[in-house]
């Protein structure tokens, strides 16, 4: 397999990525400890936003094709790290 290669774009990219996931994280906060949502309400608010914009910039087609590969990427354990499952039932909390 060959190496990935670095590019100033990747870079750049990966860079650009990091700061909205730190936006998208400090928004999810502000939900919850400011404003008094409970969490199943914010992740409501940023899933509804989520879908509003790709349906409105890739067509509503494309969009629920995107939601339904992220969902069989979660059934799949995209987050088993995160959330455990993928540790014996010994061992989860």
């Amino acid at each position: 397999m060959k190496p990935k290669q670095t590019t100033i774009e990747g870079e750049r990219d990966e860079r650009r990525r990091a700061v909205c996931d730190q936006i998208i994280y400090r928004a999810a906060t502000m939900m919850v400890g400011e404003a008094g949502a409970p969490v199943p309400m914010m992740i409501d608010r940023l899933l509804t936003f989520a879908a509003a914009q790709a349906a409105a910039n890739e067509g509503s087609a494309r969009a629920a094709k995107l939601f339904r590969q992220l969902a069989d990427n979660v059934e799949r354990g995209a987050f088993n790290d995160l959330t455990g499952e993928n540790l014996p039932p010994e061992r989860r909390q």
